[in-house]
Order: structure tokens, then C-alpha cells, then sequence
């Protein structure tokens, strides 16, 4: 038995419903192709269908009950095997080893030194002090003053009143006329690109709906369920703008200036002029002589002498010799000794837990579902 995929059936249907939507059928040629081999009408016999048009009462509701499943989650306590740690306390032998110390003898060589006085002659040379008068000549100066007559020049002041003239800047303010640019916003008409939609309403078909037959009401057809579905179709149009752009206008304004006329003045000032003046004077200056004398110093005078004496000094001999020397010496004595040490052992113990379990609970709903009209099949 060949069966029809549900994706088929739909492709026929939509083929269809796209021949019905053509703008050059009628509703008479639509009302044949849903009779087409219904009730025993032939789709070429121009006489078998009435004109379209609703044969049934409007589409009614009713409310129907049905029965779903809706998931619940609830806890529910459960026992599992948890692994836990104890510590005990468990004994175990360790060698420990202690020092024992323990006297020995021991002869060791020793370097001994020993002490002898012996005696030796030395030289010594000593210095005397032998004291001698001596005469001993020395300078020194001797100021000898001298009296001088001489002409010194002296400046004394004239005062005198002199003209002299000056030059003073005098400030003067004008006004002037002046142009500057100022900038300005000036509007401009233009356009500018904007994306339009200038789609349209379709009408498409979304399914099928079961109707009477107009002929024989006891036949049921199928009719195209349709809706209307806007088609974009964007159009880029130019739209007018308004826009402003900077725009430099001259504008005339007053500013001030100020310049400098030089005017000349004359001055009266009083001037100090040194005038020279010849004046005698006396001076005395001061002149050094050196003079040469003699004086009577006493200077000492070391002399050497030689002589000889007895040191006296100790000498280290060195000597060996043997000793008995006692020292300890530590011996390493091995020993068992049981301690006590932590170890953890697992221990499976039994806990409580919550786990969330999903149920299904069957549930009534009240949906509102179409009414169909009635059908009879020949």
C-alpha cells in the first residue's frame, strides 16, 4: 500500500490555493475546482455549482475537557554509604639510639719550653750636654722720620643753571571704521536618502477548513483558510532636507587707537662742576734703616760617649715530652621502644539524604475547539 508524505499533501494544497489567488479567476471556476469529484459532479460541466458563498452557519466554540500530564518535583529522604575517617591509635617498635660515654687514656706529645738565664755585653752609646757661652749678631730696624713739603690739587664746586631740552609722548585717541568677518548659519534645501516601504497585503493560505457543499448539502468540501500578510518592499527615495552651512558676511565696527605725538619742552636744571685749586701742604714719611748688633747665647752641645754593659735575658729552650691525657669518648648503643601512633581507618557509615524526584500528575484543562458542520460521504 503506498502511502502520501503529509509534506505532499500540503504542497497540493498550497498549489491550489495559489490558483484560486489568481487575479483572473472568478468564484465560479473556485467553486468548481473544490467540487471536482465530489458528489458525482464533473469540474467541466458549467451547470453543476451554484455561486459561492457561505451555505453554513458561522464558525462555533465549544469548551472540551482533555486530560495532561504536568511534572511535579518533590524530595524524597534516601539512605547511601558514606566512606568517613576515625583516627586510632596503634602501636609500633622504633630503634632509637642513645650516646653512652665512656673514659679513655690517651698519651699525647707535648712541646715543653723552658727557661735559662743567660747574660750578654751590649754597647751603649750615651750623649752629655756641654753648655758654651757664644756671641751672636742679629738685625733690626730702625724708623727715621723726614718732614716734605709739597702742592696738593683740590676740586671745589661750582654750581651753575642749564637749559635742557626734553622730548614728552603725548597720547591721542581716534576712532575708526573697521570690516570683519563673522560667520553665519544660512539654510539650504536639499535631499537626502531615505529607505521607504512601499509594500503590500497579500492574501495567503494557512490552511484548510471543512464547508457544505453548495449543491448537495450533505457533502462536506474543504475551503482554503486564508490570511492577509504584508509583503515589505523597501525603496530608497531622495527626501528634502533642510541643512545649514557656515556662511563669512563683512560686518562693519568701530575701534579705538591711541598714538604717541612727540612735543619738545625745555628744562632748567641746576649742575655741580668741579673747579681744580692748588693748595701747599706738609707731610711727614717714615723711612727704616737696618742696624746690625751682637748678643751673648748660651747653646748646649751634645758629646758621645761609648760604653759597655752586662744584659741580662731569658731564653726559651724547647724540650719534648709524653702525657698521659684522659678524654671521653661516646659510644652509639641501639634500643627498642614501642610508641603509640595515629593512623585513620575508613569506616562505611549510613546517611540521609533529600533527592528531588519528577513526577508526571495527570491534570484537566478546558480548551475551546471549532465546531465542524456536519458531513455525509456517498
Amino acid at each position: 500500500m503506498m502511502t502520501v508524505r503529509p509534506s505532499v499533501c500540503w504542497s497540493v494544497i498550497l498549489l491550489l490555493a495559489g490558483v484560486i489567488g489568481e487575479a483572473d479567476a472568478g468564484p465560479r471556476r473556485a467553486c468548481r475546482l473544490w467540487n471536482c469529484g465530489v458528489g458525482g459532479y464533473n469540474c467541466f460541466d458549467p451547470a453543476c455549482c451554484l455561486p459561492c458563498g457561505p451555505i453554513c452557519p458561522p464558525v462555533q466554540f465549544q469548551d472540551v475537557e482533555c486530560q495532561v500530564l504536568v511534572p511535579q518535583t518533590h524530595y524524597e529522604a534516601r539512605r547511601i554509604l558514606v566512606t568517613q575517617y576515625t583516627q586510632q591509635m596503634r602501636e609500633q617498635v622504633v630503634t632509637t639510639y642513645r650516646h653512652v660515654p665512656r673514659e679513655i687514656v690517651r698519651q699525647v706529645n707535648h712541646v715543653v719550653m723552658d727557661p735559662v738565664q743567660r747574660e750578654r755585653e751590649v754597647p751603649v752609646v750615651t750623649c752629655r750636654p756641654v753648655w758654651e757661652e757664644i756671641q751672636v749678631p742679629y738685625h733690626y730696624c730702625e724708623p727715621v722720620y723726614e718732614q716734605h713739603q709739597a702742592v696738593r690739587v683740590v676740586m671745589d664746586p661750582v654750581w651753575e643753571n642749564v637749559e635742557r631740552p626734553y622730548t614728552v609722548m603725548v597720547p591721542h585717541q581716534q576712532w575708526h571704521v573697521g570690516q570683519r568677518m563673522v560667520c553665519r548659519w544660512e539654510p539650504v534645501q536639499t535631499t537626502r536618502p531615505v529607505c521607504v516601504d512601499r509594500g503590500h497585503w497579500e492574501e495567503v493560505v494557512v490552511g484548510m477548513v471543512p464547508m457544505c457543499h453548495p449543491c448537495d448539502p450533505c457533502h462536506t468540501v474543504c475551503r482554503p483558510l486564508t490570511c492577509r500578510v504584508w509583503k515589505p518592499c523597501l525603496v530608497q527615495e531622495q527626501v528634502p532636507c533642510t541643512t545649514f552651512r557656515p556662511v563669512q558676511v563683512p560686518v562693519e565696527f568701530r575701534y579705538c587707537t591711541t598714538e604717541w605725538v612727540p612735543q619738545q619742552h625745555v628744562a632748567v636744571q641746576r649742575v655741580c662742576r668741579l673747579q681744580p685749586r692748588e693748595v701747599p701742604c706738609h707731610y711727614t714719611t717714615c723711612r727704616w734703616v737696618t742696624r746690625v748688633a751682637h748678643r751673648m747665647v748660651r747653646v748646649c752641645r751634645q758629646v758621645q760617649e761609648t760604653s759597655v754593659r752586662i744584659e741580662r735575658f731569658t731564653e726559651w729552650v724547647p724540650r719534648n715530652e709524653v702525657r698521659e691525657v684522659r678524654c671521653i669518648v661516646h659510644d652509639c648503643v641501639p634500643t627498642q621502644q614501642v610508641i603509640q601512633v595515629p593512623v585513620c581507618v575508613p569506616v562505611q557509615v549510613e546517611r540521609e539524604i533529600h533527592v528531588p524526584v519528577c513526577t508526571l500528575v495527570p491534570q484537566v484543562v478546558v480548551r475551546r475547539v471549532p465546531v465542524l458542520c456536519p458531513t455525509g460521504l456517498h
